[in-house]
Formats: C-alpha cells, sequence, structure tokens
C-alpha cells in the first residue's frame, strides 16, 4: 500500500466507515439502469444522535449486471445477497458524504472502529488488514481532532480500482484532508463499509435497487 498526498482538489469519494441505521430516503436517481446512482439520508437511533446523507455514483460496468440480474424478478429480494457481491466487486465509484449533525472524533473512529471489525469477521479483510486501516484512519483524521465532525463538513471519496482518494472539506469550505491511497484493502474498505454483511448502509441501498428495479419491470 502506498499513499500520496496532496493538496489539489480530488474528483470524489474512500473510507466512509460510520454505523448509521437508515432513516429517511431521498431517493434513487432516474436512469437507464436501476442500479448507478443512489441519493438518501441515514440516521442513527431514533434520537438523530447522528445523521449524514450519502450520494454514490457506480461508474463501471456493475449496474448493468445488477440490472440484468434484478429486473423482472417476482421477488428481486431474494437475491439480496448477490447483488451485495456484486456491489463489492466493484472496480469505480464516486461517494460524496455530507453530515448533518456535530460529533466527535472520537465517535467517529469508534464506529470506523467497529465497522473494519465486522468486515474482518465476515472474512472481507485480514486481521493484518484490519490493523493498518485502524492505524491509517487514526493517522488521517487526527487533523480534526478539536475541530470534530462538524453540521456540514463533507467526506468524498473516489475509487479507481485499487487507488482510492479522500477529500475532506469542512462546512467553512477549508480542505482538512486531500491524499490518494493504493491498495485492495483500501478498496474493499470503502465498498465493504457500503454493502457488506452488517453494513448499515446496506439494505437501504439494496432496497432503492429493488424498488427502482420493480418499477422498471412495470409495464
Amino acid at each position: 500500500m502506498r499513499s500520496v498526498n496532496t493538496g489539489l482538489r480530488i474528483p470524489c469519494a474512500a473510507l466512509i466507515l460510520i454505523v448509521i441505521v437508515p432513516s429517511v430516503v431521498l431517493g434513487q436517481e432516474p436512469g437507464q439502469t436501476c442500479c448507478a446512482r443512489f441519493d438518501y439520508v441515514l440516521e442513527r437511533t431514533i434520537f438523530k444522535v447522528d445523521a449524514v446523507r450519502l450520494e454514490l455514483s457506480v461508474l463501471d460496468d456493475t449496474p448493468e449486471r445488477v440490472a440484468r440480474m434484478v429486473t423482472g424478478l417476482a421477488a428481486p429480494r431474494q437475491v439480496s445477497d448477490t447483488v451485495a457481491e456484486l456491489y463489492l466487486g466493484l472496480e469505480r465509484a464516486r461517494v460524496r458524504m455530507t453530515f448533518l449533525r456535530s460529533f466527535s472524533l472520537e465517535r467517529f473512529l469508534d464506529s470506523n472502529r467497529g465497522v473494519l471489525e465486522r468486515l474482518a469477521t465476515a472474512g472481507l479483510l485480514t486481521e493484518e488488514e484490519l490493523r493498518r486501516l485502524e492505524a491509517e484512519n487514526d493517522q488521517r483524521f487526527a487533523v480534526l481532532a478539536q475541530s470534530g465532525i462538524r453540521d456540514g463538513d463533507v467526506l468524498e471519496h473516489e475509487v479507481q480500482g485499487d487507488t482510492v482518494t479522500t477529500l475532506y472539506t469542512d462546512v467553512a469550505g477549508a480542505v482538512r484532508i486531500a491524499e490518494t491511497r493504493i491498495g485492495a484493502a483500501e478498496r474493499k474498505a470503502l465498498v465493504g463499509s457500503l454493502f457488506g454483511p452488517e453494513s448499515g448502509f446496506r439494505k437501504g441501498l439494496l432496497d432503492l435497487v429493488f424498488d427502482r428495479a420493480k418499477a422498471l419491470s412495470t409495464p
């Protein structure tokens, strides 16, 4: 794994590792396929302690493959695990997270660790990858120790194979993190945080896929 820091603006979207329970779904953008662009809000617990808006664009042929699988099925949710596996193998994506609540960096990093541990338990990460990613997260986000995560901050990532870029812009418009990391574990961690087993995002994302597929299948 190699890390490259840069002060340049990075296109968009790698480690969205925050455990959140789906609450408010904004929808999936229309398109020729059912499964390429998503836009919805997640909230944590009924007390709305944390909230975030996720905008996801899958840019390779994964959406077409998913669409062929689910369109026309009488009960598409029966293939949920297979659909999630297809997304776990994606090679190109952009992700934008807009935080809608303020909370501490410690809370954020604790959530990150929880997600990574679940991915390791599911066999998506090795123990060595887990420990390295935890250490990288602590280092990467240390710049936010005083400010924490603030309402209106934006975390963006872009996946190009095993190259993952990260851009964190605070609510005032200042770029706090801008870097590129190269390694299979970085991609697996990002995509796994969205579609891996027990991911807080997985059910909501798949529901949007199946709802859109149903709409496309209706005469």
